[in-house]
């Protein structure tokens, strides 16, 4: 089996590092690691939740270009909203990075407007009585992890968002010891991807149930069961946006993915309304209608197993243990699709009512 051999390459495949910047791909055309210096005072960052008009501060990006130059493009940031964003969860809150389209001409910038930067946490309460507080590495796992979510579901559909894999250090402008490095990852702006497939981005309160692109939905909901991630809603567009295709399709598209189980971080916890104790235990949560063509839908996923398997090896920033682990997790959904009786039990029969469209 491609799982049982990729259980004997984890321990013999080992990640070289990656190279800084030295060549001339834009952003998200390839997925070689970044490295940059990001000067930043993060206490000094405006708070959404204190005040919802916060505005950008401005800062800098300094790397090195195809050439071997030292570059410094001009950029501005904010806290993103969300539990990631409060000073008491995280050192190093999620944020938007704004440019000015002049200033990345020439530069793997360039084409940008908004761009989210996710980090490491750096701090937080578990929830989780049995484990201890984390170290740093477990911090920069929940990275990778995070973002080899992001490029599994790459796998899984184009209607994604692409990401890219940073090394990024925070430089203290006030005090150079108090500097450090981490790892990070760039996703693709909602309204890019809109753009890039010629969809329209739907409003938060754009979702209808006769719109929805229900084969979209399945996939959606199959690969988060796959990841262990119950804390999303189409309906309620919960770490899900809509676009609206040509066609009157609406698909859903999932981002941030850190209270999954593939990510297993120390804060994370499942969704308050699902039976399951811990991020790691599966719930599924996709929709029940006639429509659903199960057995294309699980040999869809069947048929990724090696893709799956080869891009946990390869993802940046995960150790030895850490790809194993994911490794695991991730094997055991397959052992899931391969039972007939873990299929019903699991998943056909977990699926919930369509929710019904105000005055109906």
């Amino acid at each position: 089996m491609i799982r049982h051999l990729f259980m004997f390459c984890i321990f013999i495949v080992a990640i070289g590092n990656a190279n800084a910047e030295t060549s001339g791909p834009l952003l998200f055309d390839t997925h070689d690691m970044l490295e940059l210096t990001m000067p930043v005072d993060f206490n000094s960052l405006c708070k959404p939740r204190e005040t919802p008009d916060c505005d950008y501060t401005p800062t800098v990006f300094e790397y090195v270009d195809a050439n071997g130059t030292q570059q410094s493009l001009p950029i501005s940031i904010r806290r993103r909203d969300g539990w990631r964003a409060m000073e008491a969860n995280c050192q190093v809150p999620t944020i938007f990075v704004r440019f000015s389209p002049e200033d990345t001409i020439g530069t793997p910038f360039e084409g940008q407007s908004t761009l989210a930067l996710t980090s490491h946490c750096g701090k937080g309460i578990s929830t989780d009585p049995d484990r201890s507080r984390p170290l740093p590495d477990e911090f920069e796992s929940y990275v990778s992890n995070e973002y080899l979510g992001y490029r599994l579901y790459n796998l899984v559909t184009d209607v994604s968002l692409r990401v890219r894999f940073v090394k990024i250090t925070y430089a203290d402008p006030v005090d150079p010891r108090r500097s450090f490095t981490r790892n990070g990852f760039f996703a693709e702006h909602f309204e890019d991807l809109a753009k890039r497939l010629g969809a329209q981005l739907l409003p938060e309160d754009g979702f209808d149930s006769t719109n929805l692109d229900l084969e979209a939905a399945d996939q959606l909901a199959l690969f988060n069961f796959m990841v262990g991630n119950t804390d999303w809603s189409i309906e309620n567009q919960q770490n899900v946006f809509l676009l609206r295709f040509p066609d009157g399709k609406d698909v859903p598209v999932i981002y941030d993915l850190d209270m999954s189980g593939l990510v297993n971080a120390h804060y994370a916890s499942p969704a308050p309304d699902t039976p399951v104790k811990k991020v790691r235990h599966r719930y599924y949560l996709g929709y029940c209608h006639p429509d659903t063509d199960w057995d294309a839908l699980f040999a869809k996923f069947s048929a990724l197993e090696e893709d799956i398997m080869k891009m946990v090896i390869e993802t940046p920033g995960l150790g030895r243990g850490d790809r194993r682990e994911s490794g695991v997790y991730l094997d055991t959904f397959f052992d899931n699709l391969d039972s007939k009786e873990s299929r019903k039990t699991r998943i056909t029969t977990r699926c919930k009512p369509m929710p019904a469209m105000p005055g109906t």
